[in-house]
């Protein structure tokens, strides 16, 4: 009995239909497959070239963006003839160190505005912010510890400091020194002190690359070293 179970399993169900080579079924399946089958591939080829283009214009699009905001300015040196005539005009290479007149100009409004105290908060704010401009990295922790020990705010709101620079003196190339005269007055008018200071100061050139720079510091003269203390 086992066995005829097994053999009857084993013999193909003819209730099963078998498609024939021949088929209809078939026939049409191959027709559609010849007809439709070119454009179904070459839709398929035209989404990837679609979304190949796409991502070339987003990575485009995003550098042209990040170049856009890398402005550079490249400075020209264009010469001018007796008569006014421009000559040849061609990119500097590199900027020209200030004079030292200039340098000295700008280290005694330097000093000016990190040792004058006003009543005005806002103004002595937009003050330090200028100063802190012009200044290398190594100088704003001298200048951190001074205005934590010196608050010119807290100064600020019981009298005000006066500056009266009276020498800038070069030292070397980069190095010079600034005596001044300080000028204490209490918020009535009355003056309450008179004090003389002297600072070493070191000085760094970089040329400013964008216009703010420019219209912060043209000349690109920083303070890169500092110490001041008080004559007697």
């Amino acid at each position: 009995m086992l066995a005829q179970l097994r053999l009857k399993k084993a013999q193909p169900d003819a209730a099963q239909p078998t498609l024939d080579a021949d088929s209809p079924f078939i026939a049409a399946k191959r027709e559609w497959n010849e007809r439709y089958g070119d454009y179904v591939a070459q839709a398929k080829n035209w989404r990837l070239a679609a979304i190949f283009s796409l991502t070339i214009a987003c990575i485009l699009a995003a550098g042209t963006i990040w170049l856009a905001g890398q402005s550079k300015l490249v400075p020209y040196i264009v010469e001018v003839d007796k008569l006014g005539a421009s000559a040849p005009i061609a990119a500097a290479a590199r900027a020209a160190t200030p004079d030292a007149a200039i340098v000295r100009a700008q280290l005694a409004n330097w000093i000016s505005d990190a040792r004058t105290v006003t009543s005005d908060t806002a103004a002595e704010r937009a003050t330090l912010t200028r100063v802190y401009s012009l200044i290398g990295t190594t100088v704003k922790p001298y200048l951190d510890d001074w205005y934590n020990a010196h608050s010119p705010f807290i100064i600020g709101a019981k009298s005000t400091v006066a500056v009266s620079i009276d020498a800038v003196l070069p030292q070397s190339a980069t190095t010079y020194q600034v005596q001044w005269t300080e000028t204490q007055h209490d918020r009535s008018g009355s003056h309450t002190a008179t004090t003389h200071w002297e600072a070493e100061i070191g000085v760094g050139f970089h040329p400013p690359a964008d216009e703010a720079t420019i219209l912060r510091n043209p000349m690109g003269i920083y303070v890169t070293q500092l110490s001041w203390t008080q004559r007697q």
